[in-house]
């Protein structure tokens, strides 16, 4: 094992002699991110610590990267709280603040509670300015969008979509463009999906469409499972659910122009576990588990796929999440596995580069003991849930892993 950049990087010469590895050993050293590639992926099963003391960083020590405890049950009002979900960005953008649940504000770091936020919105769905770091903005299901500084605590509403029974950004994986410029809401009247686009820096809505009958009867929808705009504000892409029987499953992934919101392709025929970003050559794609043990990308401007990562550890589970929430660091995407329990990064470049990060040591019991991995806005850490191998069913902590320093 090497020290490299962020992480520590393994290697399995499986197909290659021995007199190549003082060669190989000079090359990765003088560039981490060249891969060969014949060289193949060896993940090592997850080594089980002690939990980490409250705010005592320990050394992974088979990764050997930093872990430290940032959340504690008597620290925190006897609770347990943990981030949104590996869609939903914790960090501020200049990563100087954490955010848990709308709740509590923490220094990223000395990992210190700094304050509660105001009562009017815990648990509200939240996502951070990318231009200002003291900006939060808040979206309430009753079409009330706020604007929170956490600084001041000043709290200024934007405006209110009115007409409808929900108003929601996502609801829970939506997001809002890089520019703080627009989002894409997902808005119910009776059964029907009312799509709106609203543009901040003019306060209003710039568009509007009807897909009848496409919510359902119950609050939370039937017909799709989330809505979000791209990282460009370019592009509008759905995950639509489709009625197999009497049941909802899963169904195809759509890309739409946001400005008219017409149907520009579909991506792919079965939605999983996904999120939007830049790829390396700077194309905008919605990367996602795809088949059994596979990780692809697809473009927004044109549907092409392309191939980023096969193997047996992204096998199918609900604890694998995939996260591309570091805007800054494009052409890396963020896994957290079930089957080895393990966090790691992908180039997504259809190379195979891999970066392994940690072992996240969660039992994966249940969805909210699920790792759901998230990095900073420039990759530099990487926030992730885990029981540490406590199985009462309500114990659950977030981590923060981060490279040694020297």
């Amino acid at each position: 094992m090497h020290k490299i950049k962020n992480v520590i990087w393994k290697y399995d010469f499986s197909r290659m002699g021995r007199f190549l590895l003082s060669v190989l050993f000079n090359i990765i050293l003088l560039n981490a991110q060249e891969l060969p590639k014949d060289m193949k992926l060896h993940f090592a099963k997850q080594t089980v610590t002690k939990n980490p003391k409250y705010l005592q960083p320990v050394i992974d020590p088979v990764y050997k990267t930093k872990i430290t405890r940032i959340t504690d049950f008597k620290t925190f009002d006897n609770s347990y709280p943990r981030h949104r979900y590996s869609k939903n960005q914790p960090f501020n953008c200049n990563s100087t603040l954490i955010k848990l649940q709308t709740k509590w504000l923490i220094d990223a770091k000395t990992y210190k509670i700094i304050k509660k936020f105001p009562k009017s919105i815990h648990f509200n769905t939240s996502i951070w300015s990318h231009k200002n770091p003291n900006i939060l903005y808040i979206f309430r299901d009753d079409g009330i969008i706020l604007k929170y500084n956490v600084k001041n605590n000043h709290l200024q509403k934007i405006c209110k979509i009115k007409g409808y029974d929900r108003v929601a950004l996502g609801p829970n994986e939506g997001n809002i463009d890089t520019n703080d410029h627009y989002a894409a809401f997902a808005c119910k009247r009776g059964e029907d999906l009312d799509i709106i686009i609203f543009d901040f820096y003019k306060r209003k809505i710039i568009k509007k469409r009807r897909f009848a009958k496409k919510w359902g009867s119950s609050y939370n929808p039937s017909w799709f499972d989330w809505i979000s705009i791209s990282q460009s504000g370019k592009y509008v892409i759905i995950l639509w659910n489709k009625k197999i029987k009497d049941n909802f499953k899963s169904g195809d992934v759509k890309v739409y122009n946001t400005f008219d919101l017409s149907f520009r392709a579909t991506l792919y025929n079965y939605g999983n576990h996904g999120d939007i970003c830049y790829d390396s050559f700077n194309n905008e794609v919605y990367v996602q588990f795809a088949g059994k043990a596979k990780i692809n990308a697809y473009r927004l401007k044109d549907a092409k796929s392309m191939a980023i990562h096969q193997n047996p550890e992204f096998e199918t589970g609900a604890s694998r999440h995939l996260s591309c929430r570091n805007y800054r660091q494009k052409g890396w995407c963020y896994i957290s596995t079930q089957k080895n329990g393990l966090v790691l990064a992908v180039k997504l470049d259809g190379s195979g580069k891999v970066k392994y990060i940690t072992a996240h040591n969660s039992t994966q019991q249940n969805y909210l003991k699920t790792a759901s991995a998230v990095p900073n806005p420039d990759g530099s850490k990487i926030l992730f849930s885990s029981d540490w191998q406590n199985r009462d069913k309500e114990v659950v902590f977030d981590y923060i892993a981060e490279k040694c320093e020297k």
